[in-house]
């Protein structure tokens, strides 16, 4: 397999991590919004053991390949949280601006 067509897991997760701030930033002012109440990703990974034993996940992109019977199906199951300003975490968030509006449904005229 390429190097080229794998990432590790944790840099996959940080990846994930700034494609939904970039999609909260570009919300902002919008009528539109969206509350994040879990996030599901399915990944096709390979275990990957170093010289020193430590065991890590290799992400597969796209034209990489293993044998079978080394690869697997990770599914991970995120709930985001949100840091506030007091430092603690917040669950019900939208992914939007911090602007308060009336509840609506639909386009506002």
């Amino acid at each position: 397999m390429s190097a080229d067509h794998s990432i590790g897991l944790a840099e996959a997760i940080a990846a994930l991590r700034q494609e939904l701030l970039a999609a909260s930033e570009s919300g902002a002012g919008s009528d539109m919004r969206f509350r994040i109440s879990s996030i599901d990703v399915s990944l096709q990974v390979a275990a990957t053991k170093e010289g020193n034993g430590k065991i890590g996940w290799t992400v597969l992109g796209l034209g990489a390949s293993y044998q079978s019977a080394t690869t697997q199906t990770l599914t991970l199951k995120l709930e985001p949280l949100w840091r506030k300003p007091d430092g603690s975490y917040a669950i019900d968030f939208a992914v939007s601006d911090q602007q308060e509006l009336p509840a609506t449904f639909g386009p506002r005229s």
